[in-house]
């Protein structure tokens, strides 16, 4: 998998297929913000840039990423850059159209992935192009790779932190990583499940909170008082990994993730964070301990299997160009 750095983009058409499905929009996009390197990089090497991103409202709604240009004009020089139309008014998007994949490659010379949070999706722009174009990883990819991998060899005590809505896909990441672990803290519906199925996952790594925030028989969030021994744990951690808010944010559940968050600022051990819900309750600015992955979904995904579709359409993509090379 090649990084931009190493393709010749002067005078060139480059596709960058970015993940700016930020709605509502906000006064400060992380994932949008951690593709300006790339961007900024492309432009400075006389790049002719088209965006392609995918957009959807928490409604379903598919609106034209039109929606996007006073943002982005705001921290780019538009008049510079193409905005392509939402991919997800295209069937063949997510259907992985080669014929709307041809379509698109016919755009570019070149094309880039900096949408790492979206390379878990088995879409045309995710990992049909790479087969049509010469592909590069982009600068906050490769990031997000390098980052996340740590996991992998984790310095220990080795603490996993997850909350959120998806039980599904907390799950997976709970069983691969509890034998390695050295201590899981549950909140969200994670947490819930667990009270509720004594017989869920048993394990004396699993810390809960001493104290919780109920509605009935529901646990909304995990009081900023039952901290004691969670915090107790994550200052004396080596890698911390947390994904996914502990409380039920659009409820206005947030005091536990807020109380979370200002622990970790002040931690020595290395900080993973990811899940996009968490991430608009971050501060702008973060120690340097504290990496911020764009990814949700494609984070944990990347952490059970150590891989996405998006990696292995690169990776594909860059034996195909070596083999065209030597013929």
């Amino acid at each position: 998998m090649k990084s931009v750095e190493k393709a010749n983009v002067s005078g060139k058409r480059v596709l960058v297929r970015v993940d700016f499905n930020v709605l509502p929009l906000t006064s400060r996009e992380i994932r949008i913000e951690k593709t300006l390197p790339t961007l900024r990089y492309l432009l400075s090497r006389k790049a002719k840039i088209i965006l392609l991103t995918h957009l959807e409202t928490n409604n379903w709604k598919i609106p034209g990423t039109k929606i996007l240009l006073p943002y982005l004009k705001r921290i780019l020089p538009m008049d510079k850059i193409i905005l392509f139309e939402n991919l997800r008014k295209f069937p063949g998007e997510k259907k992985n159209d080669l014929k709307f994949a041809k379509r698109l490659a016919s755009l570019g010379d070149i094309y880039v992935n900096e949408a790492f949070s979206a390379s878990h999706r088995p879409h045309a722009s995710i990992i049909s192009l790479p087969k049509l174009l010469p592909s590069y990883a982009g600068f906050l990819f490769e990031e997000e790779i390098k980052k996340l991998s740590k996991v992998f060899k984790p310095h220990r005590p080795f603490t996993l932190v997850l909350g959120g809505g998806k039980i599904e896909t907390k799950l997976p990441i709970l069983n691969k990583f509890l034998p390695v672990l050295d201590y899981a803290l549950l909140g969200g519906v994670l947490l819930n499940r667990y009270i509720m199925e004594k017989n869920l996952l048993p394990s004396k790594k699993v810390i809960l909170p001493t104290q919780v925030i109920a509605s009935g028989k529901k646990i909304m969030d995990v009081a900023p008082e039952g901290f004691g021994e969670w915090e107790r744990i994550i200052k004396s951690s080596k890698l911390i990994v947390w994904n996914g808010p502990l409380g039920y944010m659009e409820k206005g559940y947030t005091s536990g993730t807020r109380k979370l968050i200002s622990i970790l600022q002040k931690i020595k051990g290395e900080v993973i964070i990811g899940g996009g819900d968490t991430l608009d309750y971050l501060p702008p600015k973060l120690p340097k301990n504290i990496f911020v992955s764009t990814g949700g979904g494609a984070m944990l995904e990347y952490l059970v299997h150590k891989t996405l579709p998006g990696i292995t359409a690169l990776e594909k993509g860059e034996s195909r160009q070596r083999r065209k090379a030597t013929n």
